[in-house]
Formats: structure tokens, C-alpha cells, sequence
């Protein structure tokens, strides 16, 4: 049986990297005799999956993890359970016992919402800025790949909604996953190449508010039954 949880990765522990999280929870999860299910072969390990990783240095307010397990028990519990095990940084909101044929993480969230903390060298109309980055036709960026060629991709169709919650608090919702990935990192870059006045925002000036599954135009959280059940 399968179930799904949502988490926060808070500021004690942004600089841990996606194996050291899935590693911390692992850990959590034996701490708190959960009865999880287990691999086959020489090295068994507890089946775990989170999704799409976060940055090293980013905090997460709505990341999700499915676990297995071989023996059904309040999903309530379980949560109590685990977040007596976590360390300080890392905590489940909540879970929810899911179809065990229900799409992986990976396949079904498509959708990141992040936060911004913006940086200016100069005055700045952050509604006008984003009105006219958004009506843009196209919004061309060249991705750096690692082993790979650099490659042209335009943003624009990739990229959901923009605001302004304040004058230096902006949000961006973006395609993620494999239908599209959009890095936080390219969205400062084009703003940055259209606005002389916006610099560079370093990781930790970013946060990833949620991760969701965006059908028609609306944003499920990846338990919804609208989701598992589809």
C-alpha cells in the first residue's frame, strides 16, 4: 500500500542535498517502526520516491514523498510518528493513502510555484515589469547543460502566471517536470536580460511555495482524488 506526504524542507537544513534528505527519512522512518516495505536483493533499502529535487540552498514549503508500505496504519499516525523521528528543518503536514496504480510523483506533478525575493540596483515598477515580460511572444534563454551542447528554449509557453506581491516579492508558476522544466535560475536570467535595473538572485533568495498537478488550468496537490483517481 502506498502513501503520500506532503513536507516542508525548511532553513536549518536547505544546504542537504536530495540523497541526504531521502537518507533523513529513511532513518526517520526506522526510528519510528514504520512498517515499511523493503527491496528485494543484496542491499535492500526502504521504497521511497520523493519528487523532483529541490535545489541545495532552496527551502520548500510543499514537497511531496511516497512511501510503501506492507502493513496499513492511520495515516495520522504515521504522520505523528515520522515527524518524532525528523530533525529540525523537516516536517510532514500531512498524508494520504493513495491507489497503488496512482501515477509517481515524477509523472504527475507539473506545475512549481516560486517566490522570489528580488534584488534591484535601481527604481523598479514591478506590475509594468511583469505586465510586459508576460505579453512577451517569446522569451528565448539559452539553458547550459552539463556534458551536453547549450540549446535555445523559449520560456514563454512554459511559464503560467506572474506577480507581484509586494515590490520585491515576486511569484512566478511554472511548467516542471518532464513535460517541460522551467529552472528558477532562467527566470531571473530573462528578467534580468529585459530589466538593466534587476540583478542576479542567489538560491536562497528563492523559495519553492508549492508543487501541484495542473489540469484544466486549475492546481490539485498530487493526493487529490481528482489526481490518484484519474
Amino acid at each position: 500500500m502506498l502513501i503520500r506526504a506532503e513536507f516542508k524542507k525548511l532553513k536549518p537544513v536547505r544546504y542537504i542535498s536530495h540523497l541526504e534528505l531521502m537518507d533523513t527519512f529513511r532513518r526517520s522512518f526506522r526510528r519510528a517502526r514504520l512498517p515499511a516495505a523493503y527491496s528485494q536483493g543484496y542491499n535492500p533499502h526502504i521504497k521511497l520516491a520523493l519528487g523532483q529535487p529541490l535545489p541545495v540552498g532552496m527551502v520548500g514549503f510543499s514537497e511531496y514523498l511516497d512511501l510503501e508500505l506492507c502493513a496499513q496504519i492511520p495515516a495520522s499516525e504515521a504522520v505523528n510518528r515520522i515527524n518524532n523521528n525528523l530533525p529540525q528543518g523537516i516536517k510532514i503536514s500531512e498524508a494520504h493513502y493513495i491507489p497503488d496504480d496512482a501515477k509517481s510523483l515524477q509523472a504527475a506533478v507539473n506545475t512549481a510555484v516560486y517566490l522570489f525575493v528580488m534584488k534591484f540596483s535601481g527604481p523598479v515598477q514591478p506590475e509594468q515589469i511583469l505586465q510586459n515580460f508576460m505579453a512577451r511572444n517569446k522569451i528565448e534563454i539559452t539553458r547550459h547543460r552539463r556534458n551536453k551542447k547549450d540549446r535555445r528554449l523559449d520560456l514563454r509557453p512554459l511559464l503560467y502566471e506572474a506577480e507581484a506581491e509586494a515590490e520585491k516579492l515576486w511569484r512566478f508558476t511554472v511548467s516542471t517536470g518532464s513535460s517541460g522544466n522551467v529552472r528558477p535560475s532562467e527566470v531571473v536570467r530573462a528578467l534580468s536580460e529585459q530589466e538593466e535595473n534587476l540583478e542576479s538572485i542567489p538560491v536562497v533568495n528563492i523559495i519553492r511555495e508549492g508543487m501541484f498537478v495542473r489540469k484544466d488550468e486549475k492546481l490539485y496537490k498530487p493526493f487529490s482524488e481528482i489526481i490518484v483517481n484519474d
